[in-house]
């Protein structure tokens, strides 16, 4: 008996302050305001360009062209005719094959080089709620990540 009393006397200062935390008061909410706030948001895109064979490669192709032209041109030319004829019909020849190697066309060649960039678009986000309230007569105001409803609960 006298350990349950004992016990019993111990225990009762934890319950009356465990009791102060039960009482639970709630302000009125008079106000609520959403708070935005702007922010950038990434987004990777994939960007692929078309690509041609640069000019001067071309003109190499071009200039091998026409030297290769020349020289087959002027083999055949020299096939024909007997002395300074042979000569003439050479020179013709070369400058024959050298006009046709020059124009023939040059296969372009194409390309696609692709990479990832990022582009940023800016957008508001809702970041929590402007809070006004009445407690006891008295405006208060606080802000909250939730939406508080028609209550807030106090401390």
């Amino acid at each position: 008996m006298k350990l349950l009393l004992s016990t019993l006397l111990m225990t009762l200062p934890w319950v009356g302050s465990a009791n102060r935390y039960n009482n639970i008061e709630f302000g009125r909410v008079v106000e609520v305001q959403p708070i935005y706030q702007s922010v950038s948001v990434p987004e990777e895109r994939q960007v692929c360009d078309r690509r041609y064979s640069d000019g001067r490669s071309r003109n190499k192709h071009r200039t091998g062209n026409t030297i290769l032209g020349g020289i087959i041109g002027g083999a055949i030319g020299n096939k024909f005719g007997r002395g300074s004829g042979r000569d003439a019909s050479t020179a013709l020849g070369v400058l024959v094959g050298a006009s046709i190697g020059a124009n023939r066309p040059v296969r372009e060649r194409y390309g696609q080089s692709c990479h990832i960039q990022t582009y940023y678009h800016h957008e508001e986000r809702m970041m929590g709620y402007d809070v006004t309230y009445e407690f006891n007569g008295e405006l208060y105001q606080t802000q909250m990540q939730e939406y508080p409803g028609d209550r807030v609960r106090l401390r």
